[in-house]
């Protein structure tokens, strides 16, 4: 099974190990600790210098080859929940049910920087991805064709809030958007900050910076995406989150995501040896 090769050099502050029973890249430096799943490139802890985990992971997640973890960034793609034409099986795609290898790891400032690639066996797609990991977080994601198709992509990032009913969303205000609780329908939001009342999962149509103001954690998480075209905002809520297997049924106020995206309509049509990337920063204010 690929893995990171025994032999690759590490630099100080980072190591091979395990998290929750899986095959990980353990970050530890002045700057922040982080952990990167091998499988699905899934990183499920980032906590800066002084803070406590930005990310949200379920106690109740499955981890290991094959294993959709709830929580943390799971890579989307590349299709976005049953694709466009609703007849994908494996929901959000498979980018995160693969065991990815680690290619190289490096040090730029008191930052880390990881590199990692999808496994070669899937001649219709390859995917690279390099995460820095230090006072600042920053994923970028790039799918190249290896035929004809259309791809979708998110960051599927679950931002750990102290209470979801009372966070306030900046940056999507008037915006229009695709509400998924209702079939799609399409709709717009009211002007000003956004705050959740009940099940949401809306596919925004706006790409800029988005901040979340968490007042009961102190602090302010800035997303900063690059090379997409939709935001989507997504909690369970009561009801929804009762009905998955992997969520305590009393866990949902603690997360929030806020995910950067190219998805339904959005969606891009790729040649043989095209690529897409899609990338966010995460700046942690307070």
């Amino acid at each position: 099974m690929t893995t990171a090769p025994a032999d690759l050099p590490l630099p100080a502050g980072v190591r091979r190990g395990e998290d929750h029973g899986a095959d990980a890249v353990l970050v530890d430096t002045p700057a922040a600790r982080a952990a990167l799943h091998l499988d699905g490139a899934h990183l499920t802890s980032w906590a800066p210098a002084g803070t406590t985990d930005v990310l949200w992971l379920s106690p109740d997640s499955a981890f290991g080859h094959g294993a959709a973890i709830r929580g943390g960034v799971p890579l989307v793609g590349p299709w976005f929940g049953p694709g466009r034409h609703g007849d994908q099986e494996v929901k959000h795609g498979w980018l995160r049910n693969v065991r990815w290898t680690l290619e190289r790891a490096e040090t730029a400032g008191e930052d880390v920087v990881l590199h990692l690639v999808s496994p070669a066996g899937r001649t219709e797609l390859s995917a690279h991805l390099v995460v820095r990991i230090g006072a600042e977080l920053s994923l970028d994601l790039t799918l190249t064709a290896g035929i004809a198709l259309e791809v979708e992509a998110a960051l599927h990032t679950y931002l750990a809030v102290s209470d979801v009913r009372r966070v306030r969303i900046e940056g999507l205000g008037g915006a229009e958007y695709l509400d998924n609780t209702r079939g799609l329908a399409a709709d717009v939001l009211p002007a000003g900050d956004l705050v959740l009342t009940g099940p949401t999962d809306r596919v925004v149509d706006r790409a800029g910076e988005v901040r979340i103001v968490d007042e009961g954690a102190g602090r302010t998480i800035v997303s900063s995406p690059r090379g997409t075209a939709k935001t989507v905002v997504w909690n369970p809520w009561t009801e929804l989150a009762a009905g998955m297997a992997d969520v305590p049924d009393d866990s949902w106020p603690g997360f929030l995501c806020v995910e950067p995206a190219v998805a339904k309509d959005a969606a891009v049509e790729l040649t043989t040896g095209d690529s897409l990337t899609i990338g966010v920063t995460y700046t942690v204010l307070g």
